[in-house]
């Protein structure tokens, strides 16, 4: 689970940044008190939101990669701010702290620059009987007089120091994974297989792996396929099914491998049976069934079918999923329900998060403090400055009411993060002037 992540130069974003999924005791009266299983991001189209998602998906990489990819001239992916002249000579970072699957919260961050890494530690939170301890302790850092070790850092620290000496531009928690040193791996798994990057707008991604389960029969095809009955689509049940091939085209294949290549028969009609493709099918019910294919289907559908398998993906185990522009591809009723399943312990018991971006308002268009699926300290906002640098705040920043109608004051520019009115001016003039014809 993630509690801090803070990060400076990187893409749009050039001073440090802050943010947390910590709730804020005078808002935090459902389940999940402490730590938001939802956060809401909103601003301008081009303010940075996007940016906001790929930081800490790009850690995530850096860590799952750095070791793994490369060799000791390979530069390290890097990109920094660029509207300043100091933005590619300046160092980036990122820095996160979180609960792994171990029970136990970790710190971890690092500083780098285009060629080598400059600064890394990991610190973890024992576990003591039923709670946390409160001070860290160090599994170990590096800076550049070396690595130093803390005391309960246990693996082979000569054969760790050798390789970082090798690969200045790998990180040390990615290099002790690939030792299969124990003490560091809960910390390694987080970003390994902890956090997840969605654009919604490439939803069909999801499609191979909806395929594959359903050419399985496993059950969570079964589980997928009861879903998408009860989101009111009128579909009665999904299922896989051969692609249908012109069988001629098929047969005059079949001779020319036979004929020109020596194929064995027998051998050709194994692989053709092995590398079968297959599409999915969708059955409607009317006063007659009917089955559809793919293309048949209405995106919003295929996209809903893609989502609910995401979700079940997610809220299986402890993750961190973050999803860009979540209202581009769902019905705005089949976001909130989608949202909705974070918020719940029954359908989320693990206590897996959602972060995404948004420019739906009516997801946090509400006055009063009941009903509110989104409260006001899970929102956040990005926009840009003067200088052209995106910035990320908390809308309780800005001293709101338990009972303040955050949509309606966003849209009227109460927090700012929206588009400025004076694009509406510049259009106006240029009408005036006869630009248009």
């Amino acid at each position: 689970m993630l509690i801090d992540f803070s990060f400076s130069n990187y893409r749009s974003f050039h001073e440090e940044q802050s943010f947390s999924m910590t709730r804020e005791k005078r808002f935090s009266n459902g389940p999940f008190k402490n730590q938001s299983t939802i956060t809401a991001v909103y601003g301008a189209n081009a303010s940075g939101k996007s940016n906001f998602l790929k930081a800490l998906w790009s850690m995530a990489n850096m860590v799952r990669s750095s070791y793994a990819q490369g060799d000791a001239k390979t530069s390290i992916p890097r990109d920094p701010f660029r509207l300043s002249p100091l933005g590619q000579s300046e160092k980036s970072m990122f820095f996160t702290e979180f609960t792994a699957n171990d029970g136990q919260k970790y710190r971890y961050w690092f500083e780098f620059n285009d060629d080598i890494i400059l600064y890394e530690e990991l610190s973890v939170f024992r576990r003591l009987e039923n709670r946390l301890s409160t001070h860290p302790t160090k599994l170990f850092s590096r800076d550049k007089s070396g690595i130093s070790f803390g005391a309960s850092f246990r693996g082979p620290r000569a054969q760790i120091r050798k390789t970082i000496e090798l690969r200045p531009n790998a990180l040390v928690l990615s290099a002790a994974a690939a030792a299969g040193i124990a003490c560091t791996q809960a910390a390694f798994d987080f970003f390994m297989s902890g956090i997840s990057y969605c654009d919604a707008q490439e939803y069909r991604v999801e499609e191979s792996r909806i395929l594959n389960e359903f050419n399985r029969k496993t059950m969570f095809a079964k589980d997928l396929s009861l879903l998408i009955r009860y989101a009111d689509f009128g579909i009665n049940s999904v299922r896989s099914a051969p692609v249908a091939i012109d069988t001629e085209t098929l047969e005059a294949w079949k001779v020319q491998m036979q004929n020109q290549l020596g194929a064995d028969p027998n051998k050709v009609e194994q692989m053709l049976s092995a590398g079968q493709s297959s599409e999915l099918r969708f059955e409607h019910a009317g006063d007659i069934s009917a089955t559809f294919t793919e293309d048949n289907e209405s995106q919003g559908t295929i996209a809903a079918l893609s989502f609910f398998s995401l979700a079940l993906r997610q809220l299986m185990t402890p993750t961190v999923t973050l999803i860009d522009e979540i209202d581009t591809s769902l019905h705005p009723t089949l976001v909130r329900e989608f949202i909705g399943l974070f918020t719940d312990p029954e359908t989320n018991p693990h206590g897996s998060q959602l972060i995404f971006t948004t420019h739906d308002t009516s997801l946090i268009n509400v006055s009063g403090e009941t009903n509110r699926l989104i409260d006001p300290d899970q929102v956040w906002l990005v926009e840009k400055n003067l200088e052209g640098a995106s910035e990320i705040y908390p809308v309780t920043d800005l001293n709101v009411r338990k009972e303040e109608n955050i949509g309606k004051n966003y849209l009227n520019g109460v927090y700012g993060a929206i588009p400025k009115p004076s694009f509406h001016d510049a259009f106006a003039e240029i009408v005036r002037e006869g630009g248009i014809s």
